[in-house]
């Protein structure tokens, strides 16, 4: 029963989620549940940033969630503006982040005859989500506290909530919350396990150790500690896509990336023990795990479905595991001259050969020295992605955002947006292709209205790159994958912003001044040979 005075069910969400540190909103409102948000929002201090598009919306939030910290929130109509929004809950899902999504419904009283516009929410979310609820007056505070629970709860992940209008604006019932805190608390350690004789004596034996930092190496502390048991090993130190700069690209002992394919083969092929710290194999490409040295995983969360089991295993916060290897007596025999030799043989192998037309790795460098110092890059899916996540350097937490569990399409101008609203001051550049842009080029007009002092490089190959290298690996016929060229730098233009057109290597550093000389959003549009991308592939996956 309400007590006098209580909140509405949408003053009650909106609290416990100012509570976590939500400051903003995402999302396409619908006219019920995601309008009384907005407002009750507006009071809170939670600010709403309409997007165009449902998908670009939960990615939005998906992003600031993974720079801040705090849930992120995405608000959409019911019906199709739910649906819409599955892929980029989907990449929530996969790259563990901490997502709300609230979804208008109808009300109770309709739910027998009104067909229209109705799909069930819940099992529509029920594969790209971890809970589920329909809030009511009397339910409202115990679900909120449990969903939010779920959601920051290691793999962190998405949430939805079904909400109508009518219980957004009813008062809500309010349990007592300090018992149910206690009953949040009281599973807290229950999942840590160390193995430590069995890790210490694999560190101690360990001659050639090699270490691979994954996404949960993002957690507060946790680069701190790959830095000082990098140190002590003085071994090499691969990275995921995720975890590009948790230890910085130009540190001593990097090598670079570990996709689970062959670039990387090498220096991981020589080691006797492989140190996974904080890997996801949500992270891995789909191949097999071609080493046969023993596995000691450091994670802060269990139950992982590894490819091939681990040997030990430290379950917990990543910065205590490492305190309790700190003292372990061991020798390794990496020299500094052999770690240098792999960073640049790798390199190397994924260079591709220069001439001809702009080169894509020519452009992700000729960005990269035109940008601020500290940029952050966030990555389309496609086949520049190679060059740009090896050859834009990342020295710090997040410095390289990208769909990585997921891979989609059409995610580095939404992210890019949500990193530019996270941190005002911080540039960011987004590196597309000319698929992933289409998918979501009313963003450019979002970017347009928020104010957002963005840079969106366009790979324009009038393809799509990735899966054309696929085709022609098949020896099939050319179908499907060409597109007719679309002028970018013009579709920009006609949206507001600042658009660029680069034909010719010689266009390409006045364009790159001007574009981050400039206040707000701005779109270089370059014209990139994509002859060296399929040498690339191989050698990043054989």
């Amino acid at each position: 029963m309400s007590a006098p005075g209580a909140p509405t069910v949408a003053a009650l969400l909106v609290d416990r989620l100012a509570e976590r540190g939500v400051k903003r909103m995402f999302g396409v409102p619908g006219g019920g549940s995601s309008l009384d948000l907005i407002e009750a929002g507006a009071a809170r201090g939670i600010d709403f940033m309409l997007a165009r598009n449902e998908t670009a919306a939960a990615i939005m939030a998906a992003t600031t969630a993974e720079l801040g910290g705090a849930p992120g929130v995405v608000l959409t109509g019911l019906g199709p503006g739910a649906a819409n929004a599955v892929n980029g809950i989907a990449h929530a899902f996969l790259d563990r982040a901490p997502l709300v999504i609230v979804t208008d419904c109808f009300d109770p009283a309709r739910d027998s005859h009104v067909t229209h516009q109705a799909i069930d929410h819940a099992r529509l979310f029920a594969a790209v989500s971890k809970g589920s609820a329909r809030l009511d007056a009397a339910n409202a505070a115990e679900a909120i506290a449990r969903l939010l629970e779920i959601a920051t709860t290691p793999p962190r992940g998405p949430v939805h909530i079904d909400l109508s209008s009518t219980v957004a604006a009813s008062p809500a019932a309010m349990p007592n919350r300090d018992r149910g805190r206690a009953g949040e608390r009281a599973g807290e350690g229950d999942d840590r396990l160390y193995e430590i004789d069995a890790a210490r004596a694999l560190i101690h034996k360990a001659l050639r150790p090699v270490i691979v930092a994954g996404l949960l190496a993002r957690e507060p502390d946790a680069p701190e500690a790959l830095a000082a048991l990098a140190r002590k090993l003085d071994c090499p130190v691969y990275v995921t896509y995720k975890a590009k700069g948790v230890l910085a690209d130009d540190h001593a002992l990097s090598v670079g990336l570990f996709t689970g394919g062959a670039a990387e083969a090498e220096g991981v092929g020589a080691a006797d023990l492989v140190i996974l710290f904080g890997l996801d194999p949500v992270e891995l490409i789909p191949q097999r795990w071609r080493y046969a040295a023993p596995i000691l995983e450091l994670s802060p969360q269990g139950g992982l479905a590894h490819y091939r089991a681990p040997t030990a295993r430290m379950i917990g916060p990543l910065d205590q595991a490492v305190a309790m290897l700190r003292d372990v007596p061991c020798a390794p025999r990496w020299s500094r001259g052999e770690i240098t030799r792999l960073r640049a043989e790798m390199r190397d192998r994924l260079a591709s050969p220069q001439g001809g037309p702009i080169d894509p790795q020519a452009l992700v460098e000729a960005v990269h020295a035109h940008a601020p110092a500290g940029a952050r890059l966030a990555i389309d899916a496609g086949a520049h992605m190679i060059p740009a996540t090896t050859f834009w350097p990342a020295r710090t937490v997040n410095g390289a955002l990208i769909s990585n569990g997921l891979a989609t399409m059409g995610f580095a101008l939404p992210a890019a947006i949500a990193a530019a609203l996270h941190e005002p001051d911080g540039p960011v550049v987004a590196m597309t292709g000319d698929g992933g842009l289409a998918m979501c080029l009313g963003e450019l007009e979002t970017a347009r209205r928020l104010g957002v002092n963005i840079v969106v490089i366009v790979f324009n190959d009038a393809a799509l790159s990735l899966i054309d290298i696929k085709q022609q690996a098949r020896r099939m016929t050319m179908r499907g994958v060409r597109t007719p060229a679309i002028d970018f730098a013009a579709t920009a233009r006609g949206l507001g912003l600042l658009g660029l057109r680069v034909e010719r290597e010689d266009m390409l550093a006045d364009a790159l001044l001007k574009a981050f000389a400039a206040q707000g959003p701005v779109v270089v549009d370059v014209t990139v040979d994509p002859s060296g991308y399929a040498a690339q592939l191989q050698a990043l996956r054989g």
